[in-house]
């Protein structure tokens, strides 16, 4: 049975040839992927012919050699060695007698050893057939991708369009080969394959940091920085290059600090990208903040609360006027929930309109507003104009003083909704935050008709958590509310966690209902425990017995509990 094989930094790999074509070239949906710089989208085949095999070039940039000689097409014998590129494939056909030997030809006939692994599938995975050519920065990247388990589109399938919502760079999964790629391409080829690695990682930051010789690409996925791949300098330069033209920036500029923003298509997905440009020691640290709301929940019932914390948000999602305050620090999620909040809300009946900075995803029936600190509109001014908007919803992106505090409570006390958020470690802290800021106590006391805490922990992955059996301490601290729990599971790390034994995030939450009598406490001797004391007594669950919950349902790590929500 005639197969080819191919060297890896593993080994040798054989590949059974079908009894059908195989096509070789760069992209994935050829069946011998061949990761090369020099090879083409869509390179040669290796086709069934008169009883045997030949080879046939596809029109590739660099052409098919056959023992050293370009070919357009040609018969194969057993031992011929094939290079597309700098990559070397042997045919091997032990049972032909060199029918149709040519000068040149290498004798392998006794070049393999019994015990090598031959392959039967014509399709191998992308990272299976990876050449000692091949770059370094490619293979890990394309480990990355592959290890993820929905592939709805490739790289070749990503179209940039730039600031202005002009495409720069059209998708190519025609296959068609560009002209110059192996200078200004290479950099935009490169630069699509790391946002394919964002996407099929779920990150939602890529680092590109320059060192002394090389840079280093990180992204951060579940809220972790994972090292990615090394770059050379002249890659990351060139990659420097294609963002600041998508962001049109000042390609001269390299000590200043740039920011912009750009976008993708992919087949009928588009996904916006914020950029941020810093000089250091070694040259600009370019990040880019994918903004995805397709990783995101949209609706109430998709963020995982406890059904008495749904009522209740939903409850006061449908009242006219209140305020529901969210709080916990950067990157916690309170603009997702308020969101989904906000969708609750039928805006085709109601006025609703945001004051964020910067405005990051886009509220259909909304009027969204972002504020400039240039032209002297904060929080504070815009919200005042809004006030005169007739306005029946408002949110306010974040409170940061006293003013901004001020005008919200009001507004929620002459027949507003507002939503707001705040940085406050829970939500008996943020009372004393509003406070601290200066705010009235009988003002706090008489607007708050809800607080939210929130924190994002990592969600065990699937694939490869492993049962454990909980230590005393931890049913210890577990106990108070669950009674003991006889398993729960721990992170192990796989190819399709990327090793972190982790996939994917959900939301711890902590909710406060403002009473009668929380009222009393705040504006009499507001004090922790005195505001604990009448929590307690109606339902309230702290961040830490919310993940004890899911610990026992085996969502996530005991240990992952303890670093996120703290201790009590």
């Amino acid at each position: 049975m005639p197969y080819l094989e191919v060297k890896t930094k593993q080994g040798k790999k054989r590949l059974k040839l079908p009894s059908n074509a195989l096509t070789i070239g760069r992209l994935p949906d050829n069946n011998l992927v061949v990761i090369d710089d020099k090879a083409s989208r869509h390179h040669c085949v290796i086709e069934p012919w008169d009883e045997g095999y030949r080879i046939r070039d596809l029109g590739s940039r660099n052409g098919t050699k056959l023992n050293k000689h370009r070919i357009t097409a040609e018969l194969l014998d057993n031992g011929d060695v094939v290079m597309i590129g700098t990559t070397e494939l042997r045919f091997i056909d032990p049972e032909q007698q060199n029918l149709h030997k040519r000068p040149n030809t290498p004798d392998f006939s006794s070049a393999y050893e019994e015990d090598d692994h031959t392959y039967d599938q014509a399709t191998l995975d992308l990272t299976d057939i990876v050449t000692e050519a091949s770059t370094d920065y490619e293979i890990k990247l394309r480990e990355i991708i592959n290890a993820a388990p929905e592939k709805p589109f490739d790289e070749a399938d990503i179209s940039l369009v730039d600031c202005r919502g002009v495409t720069v760079h059209q998708a190519t999964s025609t296959g068609v080969q560009s002209k110059g790629e192996d200078d200004v391409g290479e950099g935009i080829r490169v630069f699509r394959l790391l946002l394919l690695a964002c996407f099929r990682a779920r990150a939602t930051d890529l680092h590109l940091e320059p060192r002394s010789e090389n840079a280093v690409v990180r992204i951060r996925v579940d809220g972790y920085m994972l090292t990615a791949v090394d770059l050379s300098a002249s890659i990351f330069k060139r990659i420097l290059g294609v963002t600041k033209i998508l962001c049109e920036m000042d390609t001269s500029q390299k000590n200043v600090v740039q920011d912009g923003h750009f976008s993708v298509a992919a087949k009928g997905r588009r996904v916006d990208y914020r950029v941020s440009l810093t000089p250091t020691m070694h040259g600009q640290k370019l990040v880019i903040r994918v903004l995805d709301s397709a990783n995101a929940p949209s609706r109430l019932h998709e963020l995982g609360l406890i059904p008495w914390m749904y009522e209740k948000l939903r409850s006061i999602a449908t009242k006219d006027a209140g305020l529901l305050l969210a709080c916990g620090p950067t990157g916690c999620g309170k603009t997702t929930t308020l969101y989904s909040c906000i969708r609750e809300i039928d805006v085709d009946q109601r006025n609703a309109i945001t004051i964020e900075d910067p405005v990051e995803y886009y509220l259909e029936g909304c009027t969204q507003i972002p504020i400039d600190h240039k032209q002297g509109n904060d929080f504070a001014n815009i919200l005042r104009s809004v006030l005169r908007q007739d306005p029946d919803v408002i949110f306010v992106g974040e409170i940061r003083d006293i003013e901004t505090a001020t005008v919200a409570m009001q507004a929620s006390m002459t027949g507003h909704l507002v939503y707001t958020t705040v940085h406050a470690k829970d939500t008996i802290g943020a009372i004393f935050r509003l406070l601290d800021l200066g705010v009235d106590g009988y003002l706090v006391a008489n607007a708050l008709n809800v607080i939210l805490s929130q924190r994002l922990i990592r969600v065990l992955c699937d694939s490869c958590k492993k049962p454990v059996t909980p230590s005393p301490a931890q049913n210890l601290k577990m106990g108070k509310a669950l009674g003991g729990v006889p398993k729960i599971y721990a992170p192990v790390g796989c190819k399709r966690c990327l090793r972190t034994g982790f996939l994917g995030r959900r939301a711890l939450f902590e909710l406060l209902e403002i009473n009668d009598l929380m009222r009393d406490v705040i504006l009499k001797s507001p004090s922790i425990q005195g505001i604990r004391d009448v929590a307690v007594q109606g339902l309230f669950t702290t961040l830490q017995q919310f993940g004890h919950q899911l610990v026992a349902q085996g969502a996530t790590s005991f240990d992952e509990v303890d670093r996120v929500g703290g201790t009590e």
